[in-house]
């Protein structure tokens, strides 16, 4: 990768920070810096926690990393502890260099506001032309679509090459989140959407996706098959891992018996409802547990609909390391979703969770889900909404031993491991951003 000058500092904010500190350690191996844009990061969880993942193994690789990002705010939308909105905030964690501009914060129902928020983003980052041209390269982690304006911006002033890493499908995210009724005024949005996604597709040096069926959907709006690499996110793999059974935390809580865990954000795209009835479908079998960690907007109507079966469980939200520890309480993890178009090119996290902490899996989900599910022989599979079918799968593995079981969880982690870890996704993300730049990758 070509060599950038130090930019001096101009003022608060401006430039790259002098890093002659103490706390500042180069890598041992340097592969120039590289600029990663994403709206959120550490210390946001849940979904919002892929952007840090995947900076800790570039910087891992020799990447002396820079982020520019927002001040954290997901899920809840509201500024974190300890942050303070400002024109811009400079932060060293773990090793990675954080750029912090200003947004207009907002994770409620409301387009209008949920816009502003994406816009404001986009709008603070492209004015950050210091930083935009102090790196060799950016990484663009497209979870929205406006994120991929600065990455324009420092390509066309300061000839700066991006790579689009794709975590959802626009325009179909805004088209199928029931944000904006159907009618002239959502087909105006997504096309603006989608002939902005375009443009920024052809100006990409190369785009990335996180699961095979969104490689299929750009090929269909005309990109080029070898401009598209499909590279699954992953997880911390320090936290996610196989953990030793803690039978205190097990008594803890109560969970006894066959445990089938779901982990994570309880909504209504989840189609947990369908884990519920399927659950009491099984009656004959009293020592089979539901258990729900995590909250979210469908927790009110999912205990009504588990109302009189004791068997059904609601632990609450807990930190990402307890998680883990709960998770190896349970026989199964449950993966669900509805079937919706957009999911079927989706691989959500849970899997690559489940995976890495060698726990079997029952995937009620659609499209490339199910099928890294099947391919890894890491579990079974049911058709989403389908009680019947779910309820089957819940039975045929409690019916398994725990030798079968164990084997699926070996076999999902092997896979993961294999095709879906750090080391094989950073290696994939680092070969393109060296395309890209016209060099060998190091």
């Amino acid at each position: 990768m070509r060599g950038i000058s130090r930019q001096s500092n101009a003022g608060e904010g401006e430039g790259v920070p002098d890093r002659t500190g103490s706390d500042y350690l180069p890598p041992e191996r340097s592969l120039g810096r590289l600029g990663v844009i994403s709206p959120c990061y550490d210390p946001e969880t849940g979904s919002a926690a892929v952007a840090g993942a995947i900076c800790r193994a570039l910087a891992g690789l020799g990447y002396e990393v820079h982020v520019l990002t927002g001040f954290p705010n997901y899920p809840t939308g509201a500024i974190y502890p300890g942050y303070r909105m400002k024109p811009y905030l400079y932060e060293h964690r773990d090793g990675i260099h954080l750029h912090r501009v200003p947004l207009l914060p907002s994770h409620d129902r409301s387009a209008t506001r949920r816009a502003l928020t994406y816009l404001s983003f986009a709008a603070s980052a492209s004015t950050k032309w210091s930083v935009l041209r102090s790196v060799d390269a950016w990484l663009v982690i497209s979870s929205q679509a406006t994120v991929a304006l600065p990455a324009l911006f420092a390509r066309a002033f300061f000839r700066r090459p991006f790579v689009l890493y794709i975590q959802d499908l626009w325009p179909e995210t805004v088209v199928e989140s029931g944000f904006i009724r159907p009618g002239r005024v959502l087909d105006l949005v997504a096309r603006s959407i989608q002939a902005f996604c375009n443009f920024s597709y052809r100006r990409a040096s190369a785009i990335a996706v996180s699961a095979p069926g969104m490689a299929s959907r750009l090929q269909q709006r005309g990109v080029a098959s070898a401009k598209v690499t499909p590279v699954p996110n992953w997880v911390d793999e320090q936290v996610f891992s196989p953990v030793t059974r803690d039978e205190d935390l097990a008594a803890e809580f109560g969970l006894d018996g066959f445990v089938i865990m779901y982990a994570g954000s309880l909504g209504d795209l989840q189609g947990l409802d369908t884990a519920v009835k399927a659950f009491k479908m099984l009656p004959d079998l009293p020592d089979l547990r539901l258990v729900f960690v995590g909250s979210g907007v469908a927790e009110e109507r999912l205990r009504a609909l588990a109302e009189g079966d004791d068997r059904v469980r609601f632990l609450g939200p807990h930190p990402v390391e307890r998680t883990v520890r709960l998770m190896a309480l349970s026989d199964v993890q449950l993966v669900s979703l509805q079937d919706r178009p957009l999911f079927r090119h989706t691989i959500p996290s849970k899997i690559q969770a489940a995976m890495a902490c060698a726990r079997p899996i029952i995937a009620s989900a659609p499209g490339d889900a199910a099928h890294a599910v099947l391919r890894s022989r890491a579990g079974l599979v049911a058709r989403p909404g389908d009680p019947c079918e779910l309820s089957s799968a819940m039975r045929l593995l409690h019916g398994f031993g725990p030798q079968i079981r164990e084997a699926m969880g070996r076999n999902g982690r092997e896979f993961y491991m294999e095709r879906m870890s750090a080391r094989v996704g950073s290696a994939t993300l680092s070969d393109l951003v060296a395309l890209a730049c016209g060099g060998d990758g190091g």
